[in-house]
């Protein structure tokens, strides 16, 4: 009888330690479970974040550094003898080449062309904007807030591109004259001007929009909010300083989006995670007393 007593309290005791690693297993499941969803919530977030409804990358604030090079030189008159008179004349009338630039050199960063669905070319891009030191309107070029380029192109604006793309290189080198930013070419010399860059990701289109008005490029796509600004001045040349860490601004209607989409993604998950972890705790707690 008293064997028989043992065994059954073995068989207790066995039941027992079997029961609690059950506990512990289903506990730890449980643990993981909530890890798992955190983790797939966290990741989703991220890609809500990073991707437009459109389904092209939001691209990062460019950092960059520039600075003003001049290389306008003058061509002299052309003299020749009059065939008749045998005097001195002058054949053709001297000119000066305004060849002020301004230079940038932008980090690119991580981003690979390819081709959407309707067959249009997405690619990076960089975009400008500049105005007085003591001015609050900003002038862009190439492209204004509404995508449409800043000036008409056509037979008179042969030669001129109305987009920056990114090199293949870790930096693009970017150089604008400074005689088709309208309100910069006539500013005298030891005027200073400010500048910030952006990046855009997306395609550029030709509108044609007669003879007479002009035609434009258009850009679609997402754009990055604007860099840090950096300042020259006209009339001297100088080496690039290094470009401080960007400070973005964020654009409306666009940016505090996509925070609080971020924020509610995070407060679900978290509940969830909240949820799971009560529930797995209640049950663990409720088997013990029972037992």
């Amino acid at each position: 009888m008293e064997t028989k007593h043992k065994n059954t309290k073995r068989i207790i005791v066995l039941a027992g330690n079997a029961m609690r690693k059950s506990l512990l297993v289903a506990f730890l499941t449980a643990l993981m479970v909530c890890g798992f969803t955190l983790a797939c919530t966290t990741h989703f977030c991220k890609v809500q974040a990073s991707t437009s409804v459109s389904g092209i990358p939001k691209p990062s604030v460019p950092e960059f550094t520039m600075k003003y090079v001049d290389n306008s030189y003058d061509v002299p008159p052309t003299y020749g003898i009059d065939q008749y008179t045998g005097e001195n004349v002058t054949v053709k009338e001297g000119y000066h080449v305004d060849n002020r630039m301004i230079k940038f050199t932008i980090k690119n960063q991580p981003f690979i062309s390819y081709n959407d669905t309707s067959g249009n070319l997405i690619a990076l891009y960089y975009n400008f904007r500049f105005k007085g030191h003591y001015g609050y309107e900003w002038s862009y070029y190439p492209f204004k807030p509404d995508g449409q380029s800043t000036i008409p192109y056509g037979m008179f604006t042969v030669g001129l591109s109305p987009k920056f793309p990114a090199s293949n290189s870790d930096y693009t080198v970017v150089s604008i004259n400074v005689s088709i930013l309208d309100g910069l070419r006539d500013v005298p010399t030891g005027t200073q001007a400010e500048f910030q860059a952006q990046a855009l990701i997306g395609h550029i289109d030709y509108i044609a929009s007669g003879l007479l008005a002009g035609s434009y490029y258009n850009f679609t796509g997402e754009r990055s909010d604007w860099s840090n600004t950096q300042t020259i001045t006209i009339g001297e040349s100088q080496t690039p300083t290094p470009s401080p860490a960007a400070t973005p601004t964020p654009t409306p209607n666009q940016e505090p989006q996509q925070t609080e989409q971020t924020e509610i993604t995070t407060i679900v998950g978290v509940v969830i995670v909240a949820v799971v972890l009560g529930a797995a705790s209640g049950l663990l707690i409720y088997l013990i007393k029972r037992k």
